[in-house]
């Protein structure tokens, strides 16, 4: 893979970023090693993260093809979703964190698409695993048929449904988190309030996740796969995610 890791997020995605510039294409799509996640990029160099590619998949399943069915998303994904889903009203469910939750639900019911925040999607009618091929694909005739740069559509699904600003920062472990002892302590000793927002909601599905009272959260969980606490926030701007992420270290690193 070039020496560099196989994942398409925003760090490992320069040699793309170059290749539209040069290319002067309207957008560029990156998938993992195995391809089944997907992230993209549009014709400015801007990152496109799964959060906003799953968001315009559903409204654009929804708009303009019709389709109906439950959106299932894992606990890390932004709630973008969720308002659409509302919307809509549509079903939504939330899994822990692994794609295997997400097919649990898609071979015993009708769902119209599910993904989760590493950029493993899928929609109603292909197969139960994330197929970032397919979803690159959908992305592309989205943007075909909307006739717009894919920046504009993110652009109006954030004046649509956001802002949303979200960050995930992983926290090295020098030892073994005990997760029921962690998820124990940080809920017994879950705060009122993070930055100046009332904490309305401590959710245990996966790790611990604080709800806020404007729609901002904060989850604190350990990885499945590597020696890692993971951080994450979304918020309405990027200063209350700093606040929120600033809390999240906080706790994570008394957990070492």
């Amino acid at each position: 893979f070039g020496g560099i890791h196989p994942e398409p997020i925003a760090y490992y995605l320069s040699a793309l970023g170059a290749a539209i510039q040069s290319y002067h294409a309207d957008l560029g799509l990156a998938t993992d090693g195995d391809g089944d996640r997907i992230g993209a990029m549009d014709a400015q160099g801007n990152f496109v993260d799964p959060h906003h590619i799953f968001a315009l998949a559903l409204q654009y399943l929804v708009e303009e093809r019709g389709w109906d069915g439950t959106v299932v998303k894992s606990v890390s994904t932004t709630r973008m979703v969720d308002r659409l889903a509302a919307r809509y009203g549509l079903p939504l469910v939330e899994t822990p964190v692994g794609f295997n939750h997400i097919a649990d639900h898609i071979l015993n019911g009708d769902v119209l698409i599910g993904g989760e925040e590493s950029g493993g999607m899928t929609i109603k009618g292909h197969i139960p695993e994330g197929d970032g091929v397919l979803m690159g694909l959908l992305l592309l005739e989205i943007v075909s048929a909307a006739g717009a740069p894919l920046y504009q559509l993110v652009a109006d699904l954030q004046t649509d449904v956001g802002p949303a600003h979200y960050v995930r920062r992983d926290i090295p472990l020098r030892r073994s988190v005990a997760k029921r002892e962690m998820v124990a302590r940080l809920t017994q000793e879950a705060p009122d309030s993070l930055g100046g927002e009332r904490v309305v909601n401590v959710e245990t599905l996966d790790g611990v996740k604080y709800l806020l009272a404007d729609d901002s959260w904060l989850l604190i969980r350990p990885s499945g796969t590597e020696p890692v606490l993971r951080v994450y926030a979304e918020a309405r701007d990027a200063a209350m995610v700093e606040t929120l992420l600033a809390y999240g270290e906080k706790m994570a690193n008394a957990q070492k």
